[in-house]
């Protein structure tokens, strides 16, 4: 299904360039986000390369400048396809930029020649750097206005903006988005710095950072973002966090275009089921369910850029941009109460709402006022305290940060487990490939266990995790038992939701398997119970059920209602255990229930149907009148018997007559 209609897709008709023929959309390899100071050309070098103009709100035409993010596909020379993301250089729109540049493989720093690096310049560049970008073209604009002994400085200019950082050796470019000089150029050092871009972000498990939403008639909301890791398809159900909300996906497009599935690198337009457009926005993220959590405290390695007048403070107050989320937080510096220019350690914050993270998250900080970056780093822990001070969770933190897969994983599974593996691996910050390899590598040393099979996402735990798992059930069965000793087991439900609450109900049924395979309940059906047990009247109620049992047998074919034979056998329970102790009754063959109200002698009722058999035999049809007379019962009682032979398939009933049943 289109998700979008032809109106609203995302990406503007584009010029043709060389690419492979036929219906289907080439493959898309990553993602290209510009960078630069305002007035540079951005908007016009994407408008050049793509034929899309991504200035798209009405004050960005009025005003002539880019005020939020805009996005546009780019065909390359191999055949392959980019995203590329246009943000804007005014340094009042940093917020937005930051947004667009997550999720960016390739950046595109773009330098007028007649001007050259100017204040947004050198803050976009120190923004791609702390995300992790180290790729990126340089691309000197508005060549055509200068001459060539001012394009040589120009170009110099350049290199020296980038030589103190890890992009000194980025092509650069001269182009003219008026003359079309250069534009092919450029095409080609773009498709040549974003080889291998595609295979290095994906670990395994669907994220899409949400940067526009929007309400279509007739086909509802539609999120659109970057696919920064794993893939989605339609129908698949996804989870919208951090408000942790259960979505499903009616639809995709990538490039404008429906497809089937979306996967890491793609630019994609998602329509969503089960959200309204008001519950969604720029910062959410749709991940596989489980796979993310939304958080309050990060521990991060944070840097301060080297060029700040004074040093971080422990406990300021700061703008984080995480993905596409921006969050207020609180700096807690773990050494020290200041973090020096260029220097960087590891810190807490502590957000002020939620958001969604995973280990190894790039994230950019900026002071609270006047609003300007100061800093950035990793993720390294989600939602785990550290102290001031401790020697101990420095150096827990230093080994998340060497990043070993095994210690990684291990740490995860034994803060959440039992945890499935797509979940542990997103919560150590490993590719789903590295941290299976690594589980199965603990299985053999006994560090880990694996529910059911890893490969098809079984679910992994410690092995002290388990026993304590395994003691939570035996506990919970063996209360629910006492209360209920009449109840032939616990509904699996209700134990997962005592024992189990956070992990997916599937994981709950690999932990009830492998507990009945070792011994240590039993599963009936949907109920699960210790090994011995038995519904057991205790001696109180046996009594009862004895003197029961005597006054339907007495009664024959004619009981009195249940309640009143139920006083009569001297029972004194609540409705609840008045309904579980008859149906332990009947489950024992003990009582017969022939209508809600009217439980009769097994062996009444068996007599009766020998007696109707041997009648339908002889005469081949019966009314309810001669059911009633030959039985010597009244109506009262003549109609729930001929139902409930109905029900038993003595009897099969033909408008008002019976004949034998089969």
């Amino acid at each position: 299904m289109d998700p979008l209609p032809a109106g609203a897709r995302s990406a503007a008709p584009r010029p043709a360039t060389p690419g492979p023929a036929g219906g289907d959309p080439p493959p898309a390899v990553g993602i290209i986000g510009t960078a630069g100071h305002v007035d540079h050309g951005k908007t016009a070098l994407v408008r050049a390369l793509t034929g899309a103009d991504t200035d798209r709100l009405p004050e960005e035409k009025r005003r002539g400048i880019s005020i939020d993010i805009g996005f546009a596909d780019l065909p390359l020379p191999s055949g392959r396809r980019a995203g590329l993301v246009d943000v804007p250089g005014h340094e009042r729109f940093i917020r937005n930029m930051v947004a667009g540049a997550s999720g960016v493989d390739l950046g595109l720093l773009v330098v007028a020649a007649d001007e050259g690096a100017m204040p947004q310049t050198r803050e976009h560049l120190d923004i791609l750097l702390l995300l992790g970008v180290r790729r990126a073209v340089l691309a000197l604009t508005k060549s055509d206005l200068v001459d060539a002994e001012w394009l040589d400085l120009a170009r110099e200019d350049a290199r020296a903006l980038v030589a103190p950082t890890p992009l000194r050796d980025a092509p650069l470019v001269a182009v003219s988005s008026v003359t079309g000089e250069g534009l092919e150029a450029l095409r080609g050092a773009l498709d040549a710095g974003l080889q291998g871009a595609e295979a290095s972000r994906d670990r395994g498990f669907a994220r899409m950072p949400v940067d526009r939403v929007f309400s279509v008639p007739g086909f509802g909301t539609v999120a659109t973002g970057t696919l920064t890791s794993g893939t989605i398809a339609a129908l698949d159900h996804l989870e919208l966090l951090p408000a942790g909300r259960a979505v499903r996906v009616r639809g995709l497009q990538v490039h404008g275009r429906a497809v089937p599935s979306a996967r890491a690198g793609q630019r994609v337009a998602c329509n969503l089921a089960g959200v309204e457009r008001a519950d969604v926005r720029r910062g959410d993220v749709l991940a596989a369910p489980g796979s993310l959590r939304a958080e309050r405290l990060l521990a991060v390695r944070l840097e301060a850029l080297s060029r700040l007048e004074r040093p971080l403070r422990h406990g300021a107050r700061l703008h984080l941009h995480l993905g596409t989320a921006e969050v207020l937080c609180r700096l807690t510096l773990l050494e020290g109460d200041e973090l020096a220019p260029g220097a960087s350690a590891f810190a807490l914050l502590r957000l002020e709402t939620a958001a969604a993270a995973g280990r190894g998250d790039r994230f950019i900080v900026r002071s609270y006022s006047p609003v300007t970056t100061v800093g950035g780093g990793t993720v390294v822990e989600v939602g785990r305290r550290f102290r001031r001070g401790s020697s101990p969770d420095r150096e827990a933190l230093r080994r998340a940060e060497r990043g070993d897969p095994r210690d990684l994983l291990f740490a995860a599974v034994a803060r959440g487990g039992p945890l499935p593996l797509a979940a542990a691996a997103a919560a150590a910050g490993l590719p789903v490939p590295e941290a299976l390899a690594a589980a199965e590598e603990l299985r053999r040393t006994g560090r880990l266990m694996i529910l059911g099979d890893a490969a098809a996402d079984g679910a992994l735990v410690t092995p002290e995790g388990w026993t304590a798992v395994a003691d939570a059930a035996r506990s919970q069965l063996a209360l629910h038992q006492g209360r209920y000793p009449l109840r032939p087991g616990m509904p699996r439900e209700a134990l997962r939701r005592a024992v189990l609450p956070g992990p997916e109900p599937r994981v709950a049924g690999l932990v009830w398997n492998r507990l009945a395979e070792d011994g240590v309940l039993r599963i009936d059906g949907d109920l699960v119970a210790l090994p011995g047990h038995r519904p057991e009247l205790p001696e109180d109620l046996a009594g009862v059920a004895g003197r029961l049992c005597g006054v339907l047998d007495a009664a024959g074919l004619q009981p009195p209602a249940v309640g009143e034979a139920l006083r009569q056998a001297g029972f004194a329970g609540d409705d609840a255990l008045r309904a579980e102790f008859l149906a332990h009754l009947a489950s024992q063959q003990r009582v017969e229930r022939v209508a809600p109200d009217l439980y009769f002698s097994p062996a009444a009722v068996a007599a009766a149907a020998l007696r109707v058999r041997e009648h339908l035999r002889a005469h081949g049809t019966m009314t309810v009148a001669e059911l009633r007379d030959l039985l010597g019962v009244t109506r009262r009682h003549a109609v729930p018997i001929a139902e409930h032979l109905d029900a038993i398939r003595v009897t099969r009933r033909e408008g008002d007559v019976r004949r034998l049943g089969g």
